[in-house]
């Protein structure tokens, strides 16, 4: 397949040269800046789609920037893992579309051009942190995406805003402090920030101590990152407070970030082919299915719809890290494809949340009692994403969690299997209290039944992103597919 062969660095560019220019764009025409950055993400979706395309056809491949190889050149490099650019794009537009009629109401208007801003600087630093092939350019991407998330949260104003921040940033500062020492050492010991080129020096290494010290550090900072109990104190105020596209993009795509610098790290120490990561896959599995119960668990106490969901995306990354741990081809492949579908889940039932808010003005189960009545689409839609991440077929849900489940057997550790379920069980205790509160409850505020729909530019994408879930379920052999060679290229002997 023939291709402009600047695709790759252009599906960086593209976004954060619209992010630098949105508040130009937007100034003294807020309403210009939502216009600007669609038009931005329609691009850079295109751009992603044919890098998908390219990699479908031919494999992964690389750009070297200034046509210098590596490991003195910087390297973008895009594989199978790298096509997560299409849920990015995908949610981002979407979140950007569904924040027209949003931020009118919850933003001050002089903000609202550096809201698109920073929304397109978040899914630029995303989008470089899965396309690039150096580490101390993840790093950079991973500030990038970080530092946005945090101005995001706190974007509103509300003080009680800017502590959620600030708490998300302290632990995001710690955990990048971490990150940075990692490959500091990484470097020290390989003389090479190349991931490819690393992994080849590894195995002829001798001095093992700071090596496994690397190791542990970017495991750890990964963690906080992904927000995995008990790593995960900063997630549910930020999550439930920041306006509920920013609650969609964080919960849907930067937390998986946290998970997707576990994978690369994988990548590395498994390429290097002479290190032992049995201490860190037992770590994982356990932490992964402690989280798996602990988020639940919180989850069911939960009053505030948006802070349910915050703790459910704590249990759904213990998934994600659980099947990455169990080391096995069925349980990595349903944890990489979980990253994807989870993604499609949160958005759908963060975006139907805030049009709820939207248009009702209330949070809480106990105030949104009977709004399934009034608001029948968005709920439908809720609903959908409620059975989906709980993992009921024929659901996006439902695959990925089989497939984790077929791994923990396959690497012999059917305990975890089970554990997998029971903490399905409790999903499933909270989100029918959810479905219960809208559906066959009185309403506490009798006038919530004369709210209408959302405004189509919100509806819209909840109704998308629902179907989405549910096509992602009958058809969820394709990206199974797609994702299995990359996991197979990785595991390598050490696959089951």
């Amino acid at each position: 397949m023939v291709l402009w062969p600047h695709w790759l660095v252009m599906v960086i560019v593209v976004p954060l040269v619209g992010a630098v220019l949105t508040p130009v764009v937007g100034r003294g025409r807020p309403k210009a800046s939502s216009f600007w950055s669609l038009g931005v993400m329609t691009v850079t979706s295109f751009v992603g789609l044919m890098l998908i395309m390219r990699v479908a056809d031919e494999g992964p491949f690389s750009y070297l920037l200034g046509g210098w190889a590596r490991p003195y050149g910087i390297e973008l490099r895009f594989d199978e893992f790298s096509a997560s650019v299409a849920i990015i794009c995908l949610l981002g537009w979407l979140a950007l579309l569904f924040s027209y009629r949003y931020v009118a109401e919850s933003i001050p208007e002089r903000r609202i051009p550096y809201y698109y801003t920073l929304v397109l600087l978040n899914l630029t630093g995303m989008i470089g942190f899965v396309v690039t092939g150096d580490l101390f350019n993840l790093f950079v991407f991973m500030e990038i995406l970080s530092l946005s998330g945090y101005a995001l949260v706190a974007i509103s104003g509300e003080r009680i805003a800017e502590m959620a921040a600030f708490k998300y940033l302290v632990m995001g500062a710690v955990s990048s402090m971490i990150v940075l020492f990692s490959i500091g050492l990484l470097y020290a010991v390989t003389g090479s920030l190349n991931m490819a080129d690393i992994s080849s020096r590894l195995a002829g290494v001798e001095q093992r101590l700071p090596v496994m010290l690397a190791l542990s550090g970017l495991a750890m900072a990964f963690m906080v990152k992904a927000a995995l109990f008990p790593l995960h104190i900063w997630l549910p105020d930020a999550h439930a407070i920041a306006p509920s596209p920013v609650s969609a993009i964080l919960s849907g795509l930067v937390v998986k970030t946290g998970v997707f610098g576990l994978l690369r790290t994988y990548q590395i120490f498994y390429n290097a082919g002479s290190y032992d990561l049995t201490g860190l896959n037992t770590a994982l599995v356990w932490l992964g299915a402690i989280s798996i119960v602990m988020g639940a668990f919180f989850a069911i106490f939960q009053e505030d719809i948006k802070m349910m969901l915050a703790y459910s995306t704590i249990s759904n990354v213990g998934y994600i890290v659980m099947g990455l741990g169990l080391a096995s081809q069925y349980g990595m492949i349903g944890a990489t494809v979980h990253i994807f579908n989870h993604a499609l889940i949160k958005a759908t039932l963060f975006l139907g949340a805030g049009a709820l808010i939207y248009k009702t003005g209330y949070r809480t189960l106990t105030d949104l009692r009977g709004v399934g009545k009034a608001m029948p689409l968005t709920c439908m839609a809720l609903s959908i994403g409620a059975i989906s991440i709980v993992g009921i077929p024929p659901t996006a849900g439902f695959l990925c969690k089989w497939y984790i489940a077929l791994g923990a057997f396959q690497a012999g550790q059917p305990a975890f299997g089970f554990a997998l379920v029971f903490g399905a069980l409790f999903i499933f205790i909270y989100y029918i209290r959810m479905v219960n509160s809208f559906y066959f409850r009185p309403p506490t505020h009798p006038e919530i039944l004369e709210v209408g729909e959302a405004p189509p530019s919100m509806l819209g994408p909840v109704l998308l992103l629902a179907a989405l879930c549910l096509v992602m379920g009958i058809l969820g052999r394709i990206p199974l597919s797609f994702i299995e060679p990359a996991v197979i290229r990785m595991l390598g002997p050490f696959g089951g």
